[in-house]
């Protein structure tokens, strides 16, 4: 069955609505290389379209990678790294040796040391049982990135024979899969390994700001007799991304280098972040706090007793993203967490990203929507 060569779906002539169709015209007049309607309306006019996110038809179709012998790239977004990890992925992929590609880290500050984003990655990991054979940080649209990823790929899969100095004769894993959240890079890593290594001039997997662009897998060759598969990601229903609309996650996501924005408080400060997050700090003597949040996001200072009234005021005003009612609620209700700082700490945000809080005994108290995913961690 021919399928799409933008998301991977079964193509189908009959029902214009639904996933895959084509017009069957198209198929005699471009043979293999067709893009579904869907696709080629994504590509060509920005086309807005429902995602589908279904966690068990996800696992079902990943968990078939732990009965192969196989090598797991799994891509995690460096301003989501506590929330890049799919729950469960462990148990899908098996025994399968990993590499953990975290990418997007060229839009991390120069003085942000990556060391610092691999400590955070191996503490995550230590509460997980996958197979971790590397750490590989960088950007997926670096050329020199992906070359090192594809060598990293091929030394494993022909690995050197120690005492004779030649290639073992024998591979040791079979298919490649790419797997992560939906919107980490996985498809532009393919895009770019298309590119550099099978001579394709143009993007051929649809990529799109969207989430879900992926439908199914698309495999293309490894070698002669295994692949390299890209698959559908899962939206992060823990993410602020699931529930904002195309106009708020361009604000959240960085397009250029982060600009730290570093904040000397006292006792009795908030500083909100838009409209999605309010921070609240109570401390004895004075502190700081660096915010590694996209430059676009409006960061507001005041003092706590004015916050409430702020928050009634501007909401959706000055406060934003969200920047309308069906925003808020699916955004849904806030709880408030806190947590007590000795010296320094990490407060990671799923969507938005992390603050370096530097204070003693400083106590916060963060009013954030209960889907979304906090962790806040000793400094690394």
């Amino acid at each position: 069955m021919s399928r799409c060569i933008g998301c991977g779906i079964p193509l189908q002539f009959s029902d214009d609505s639904k996933p895959g169709y084509v017009k069957e015209i198209v198929t005699i007049e471009n043979g293999e290389n067709i893009y579904c309607k869907r696709c080629y309306d994504i590509i060509h006019h920005n086309f807005q379209y429902s995602v589908e996110n279904d966690l068990n038809k996800y696992y079902d179709k990943i968990s078939k990678i732990k009965d192969e012998k196989a090598l797991v790239l799994l891509i995690v977004d460096v301003m989501d790294l506590y929330g890049g990890f799919i729950p469960k992925i462990d148990e899908c992929i098996g025994n399968n040796e990993t590499i953990i590609i975290v990418n997007k880290a060229d839009v991390l500050p120069k003085d942000l040391k990556v060391n610092f984003i691999e400590k955070i990655v191996l503490e995550i990991v230590k509460k997980t049982s996958l197979k971790v054979n590397s750490i590989l940080i960088g950007s997926v649209k670096n050329n020199d990135f992906v070359k090192r990823i594809v060598n990293k790929i091929e030394n494993l899969k022909y690995r050197t024979n120690r005492k004779t100095k030649y290639h073992h004769p024998k591979s040791f894993f079979d298919n490649c899969y790419l797997i992560g959240h939906a919107s980490v890079g996985k498809s532009t890593l393919m895009n770019q390994i298309g590119k550099l290594y099978l001579g394709y001039q143009d993007d051929v997997i649809t990529t799109s700001a969207q989430y879900n662009t992926t439908i199914d897998l698309i495999k293309w060759p490894l070698d002669q007799n295994s692949f390299i598969i890209d698959t559908p990601g899962i939206v992060n229903y823990r993410n602020y991304g699931y529930y904002l609309d195309n106009k708020s996650i361009t604000i959240l996501t960085p397009k250029k280098y982060l600009k730290p924005r570093v904040f000397q408080l006292n006792d009795g400060q908030t500083i909100f972040l838009g409209g999605l997050v309010r921070i609240d700090f109570i401390a004895s003597k004075p502190f700081s706090a660096c915010f590694y949040v996209a430059n676009t996001l409006y960061l507001h200072r005041t003092k706590t007793i004015k916050a409430d009234k702020i928050f009634e005021e501007q909401a959706m005003k000055l406060l934003v993203p969200p920047f309308s009612q069906t925003e808020k609620e699916k955004i849904g209700d806030f709880d408030i967490l806190e947590d007590k700082i000795e010296q320094v700490g990490l407060l990671f945000i799923s969507g938005i990203g992390f603050i370096r809080l530097v204070g003693d005994n400083l106590l916060i108290k963060v009013h954030i929507p209960r889907k979304i995913k906090v962790e806040m961690v000793k400094d690394v």
